[in-house]
């Protein structure tokens, strides 16, 4: 493997260096230090902390670009994207009698779910508090809030507080799933069935309609898991990411293009069967998608049904555009109160949640695009939690005196992600596989470690993360070589034939310059640098890249509609199993507001992936993941680039915070304070 090339600093560069190493080398052994201390102190009290739902993403933090949660799986707790009138039942899928069994007596003796379950005491062992606001902060508003249309991670964090699902994660085990929605469930290998007992008394949160008018009152049912699961399957409504796990792709019936049946028993009673095996059934049966409340979403500004067909166009127009897209219905330990635009968003404690209760009395958003703004308010506790992307900055911050006073606490943990440079293949440009790798060895990934992130990331080589068995431990990061790009570019007769330093190629009788935007984060300054350090390394190689700076909003949009050359991105993941097919299969291809914004086929990894998806042997998973990973590298759709530590800033008010391998790595369900701000 080549070394990478890169321009020698002077020495007091080198001195400077040494010094930022030296400091981080400092801190983390503080920190190891530190997080020992606490471990030991935990285990003489022999704390059982219980991890659910509700912890904060990534989003929450402004210093952090948004990432795509990539598949809507269970490790977040709902594994959220990051979801009136009867609609059509569909037809019996039980497998047996109609008529439900003697349901099963619910109360557990599990201590984890007698702690979720109690309401008298937080998941943090404390009484909630009287008036105690929780103050975090995120950088551009989404274009939506729909708790099923919504793919972002600032969306997901407010959801977390808000929506539940039917089981949620335990972050001690990530294998697990504790009841939520659900009290308890029942599997038929046999039939694929799910019987699921619903939670009983549980309240939706108040809800009025655009006139003022209060919605009434409702219990949660079973009718709201099917209408929620109808709308996930409209093929109409814009969930394609999330809908795509539930596809058979190889079923040409209309009628029968999702595997799963989804039936009412009774209120409390709903039976879920699939129709074929899938390696993630429990998972996207029970957590993956967020229950949202039917008496909302079924009805107009006028409180008047959209349709009575949920599965219609009609009603999907409705959906898409509804006037509650705005706000948040849930059953959460946290009620939404108002969202203002560029300014703030806010929820406040829900005083009829069914379990352990939030200990913040409220938690307020604030709209802080400027990452700079948004870390000084950190080190002046004016911001309870901050997370602080530009690793240079955070290093500064280790020296300002309310960090060595122990009133602002910093964090450098795991967060399961990865960042890539993503090429629109429907361009003539980037059909060029040849012209994809030449970028690959273009890009100075290493350099950008090192001196953007300060060596607090790991090079990724493909869709899953070094250290996890689905990654092949075998396929080599594509080392920086600019002589070995520009010798490709010339093999694939990519020359710069009228002098103007970039390079062009006829492509079906039409002359291509290799020229192209390059979309990225505009409130990101670390992913601007390594922008620029990816901009001139393809300029030395005869690649003209226009940095195309954006906000949030702004990217969501021109990816759903394809309306991109190339983007910097990254993808919120997973340690455990993940399902590729929301993100690599051809048949999301052509699907707008689905994951493979990219537009990338390969007949040869869809049916690796459909494979994989009925396999339930570990190790041939194991040998499906490894396969998939390397086809993708040797297409190279993407230039992988690295997987970085989440930093962060903590006012020390802010007390028993655990870190956790699964998003966002920590639950604020589990959080108390010593005293208000």
């Amino acid at each position: 493997m080549r070394t990478a090339e890169c321009p020698k600093g002077n020495s007091a560069d080198l001195r400077k260096r040494k010094r930022k190493a030296g400091k981080w080398a400092k801190w983390e052994f503080l920190e190891n230090k530190a997080t020992a201390i606490r471990n030991i102190w935990a285990f003489s009290l022999i704390l059982g902390l219980l991890i659910g739902w509700g912890g904060c993403s990534q989003a929450d933090n402004p210093g952090n670009p948004p990432v795509t949660p990539a598949p809507k799986q269970a490790d977040s707790g709902t594994g959220m994207a990051q979801t009136g009138p009867l609609a059509p039942e569909v037809a019996s899928i039980s497998g047996g009698s109609d008529v439900p069994r003697q349901r099963p007596e619910a109360i557990s003796n599990d201590p984890k779910v007698i702690r979720l379950e109690r309401q008298d005491l937080t998941l943090g062992g404390q009484k909630p508090a009287e008036k105690d606001p929780l103050r975090l902060s995120y950088p551009n508003d989404p274009d939506t809030i729909n708790a099923i249309t919504a793919s972002d991670t600032v969306s997901d964090a407010f959801h977390r507080r808000v929506y539940e699902s039917l089981a949620q994660a335990d972050y001690t085990n990530p294998d697990n799933l504790l009841p939520c929605l659900a009290t308890h469930w029942d599997f038929d290998p046999e039939t694929l069935t799910f019987t699921i007992y619903l939670r009983r008394g549980v309240k939706w949160h108040p809800m009025q309609l655009p006139n003022g008018k209060p919605l009434p009152q409702r219990e949660f049912s079973a009718q709201d898991v099917k209408f929620t699961f109808d709308c996930v399957l409209n093929p109409h409504i814009e969930a394609a990411h999330i809908r795509s796990y539930y596809e058979d792709p190889e079923e040409k019936d209309p009628s029968r293009r999702y595997k799963i049946r989804v039936r009412v028993v009774d209120d409390y009673t709903v039976k879920i069967r699939w129709t074929k095996p899938y390696f993630l059934a429990k998972e996207f049966t029970l957590a993956a998608v967020a229950i949202i409340p039917r008496h909302v979403y079924s009805v107009n500004e006028q409180g008047e049904p959209i349709s009575f067909d949920f599965s219609s166009k009609e009603f999907a127009e409705g959906f898409n555009n509804h006037w509650a897209n705005r706000m948040m219905c849930g059953t959460g330990p946290m009620i939404f109160k108002e969202w203002v635009r560029d300014n703030r968003l806010v929820l406040v404690r829900n005083p009829d949640y069914w379990g352990a209760p939030y200990f913040f009395s409220e938690v307020i958003y604030r709209c802080i695009p400027n990452s700079n703004t948004s870390t000084q308010m950190g080190l002046q506790n004016e911001l309870d939690w901050v997370g602080v992307a530009e690793k240079d900055r955070f290093l500064q911050c280790l020296e300002h005196a309310n960090v060595k006073s122990g009133r602002v606490i910093p964090h450098a943990y795991e967060y399961p992600g990865y960042r890539y440079i993503g090429y629109n293949l429907r361009r003539d440009l980037f059909k060029d596989k040849a012209l994809r790798w030449a970028l690959a060895y273009a890009t100075p990934v290493d350099r950008m470690i090192k001196e953007v992130f300060q060596n607090q990331a790991v090079r990724v080589t493909g869709p899953f993360l070094p250290g996890s068995s689905a990654c092949d431990p075998s396929v080599e990061p594509v080392p920086y070589d600019l002589e070995k790009a520009r010798q490709i570019l010339e093999e694939a007769g990519w020359q710069d034939t009228d002098g103007n330093g970039i390079r062009d190629k006829l492509i079906n009788n039409v002359k291509v310059q290799a020229s192209f935007e390059l979309m990225i984060f505009a409130d990101a300054p670390s992913f601007r640098a390594i922008a620029e350090m990816y901009q001139e390394s393809c300029r030395r190689i005869g690649v003209e890249v226009k940095l195309a700076p954006a906000k949030w909003q702004l990217m969501l949009q021109k990816l759903r509609k394809w309306d991109f050359e190339a983007c910097m991105l990254g993808w919120g993941t997973s340690w455990s199993k993940s399902d590729p097919f929301q993100i690599w299969h051809s048949s999301q291809a052509d699907v707008q507001d689905s994951s493979n914004h990219i537009g990338y086929r390969n007949p040869e990894v869809d049916r690796l992936i459909e494979q994989l998806r009925v396999t339930l042997d570990e190790k041939k998973q194991i040998e499906l993941y490894h396969k998939i990973h390397r086809l993708i590298y040797e297409d190279q759709p993407y230039t992988f680039l690295f997987s970085e530590k989440a930093t962060a800033l903590r006012h020390g008010r802010i007390q028993n915070v655990q870190f956790y391998r699964l998003r966002p790595c920590y639950d604020s369900r589990e959080w108390y304070s010593t005293s208000p701000p």
